[in-house]
């Protein structure tokens, strides 16, 4: 009978810690680690203002789409999901501000930008 509970406790243990490494959300902790090494910040061009009416957040459908230019001359686009509040102070043709990793460019975001908890837990944690 002791035999039996060890196994049933082992399977169980061995279960819950493949259900934690599937849970990590490793692209995150991918984003972050490259932001660790350096972040810059530039401006960039609102290009358009949206709603997403179909999130599950209600209070962040502001979606803004901006254009900037990286290190290398690139012109890249990318969009970000701000408050509701912030609504009046993004409109087509204004300037933003964005923080960009300074060794993949492709990895910016907006301050005000809303994100994961975990990833706003694991930027703190780093810093």
């Amino acid at each position: 009978m002791q035999r039996f509970v060890r196994y049933f406790f082992g399977i169980i243990i061995i279960g819950c810690l493949v259900w934690a490494f599937y849970s990590i959300p490793y692209d995150i902790l991918r984003e972050e680690r490259a932001r660790l090494y350096g972040e810059e910040l530039t401006s960039g061009l609102v290009l358009a203002v949206s709603s997403d009416e179909t999130g599950g957040m209600p209070d962040a459908r502001l979606i803004v789409e901006y254009k900037y230019v990286d290190p290398d001359g690139f012109a890249r686009i990318a969009s970000a999901r701000l408050p509701n509040s912030l609504w009046q102070k993004y409109s087509p043709g204004k300037t933003v501000k964005v923080i960009y990793v300074r060794t993949r460019p492709d990895l910016a975001r907006v301050p005000g930008e809303v994100e994961p908890r975990f990833q706003v837990w694991l930027r703190e944690l780093m810093d």
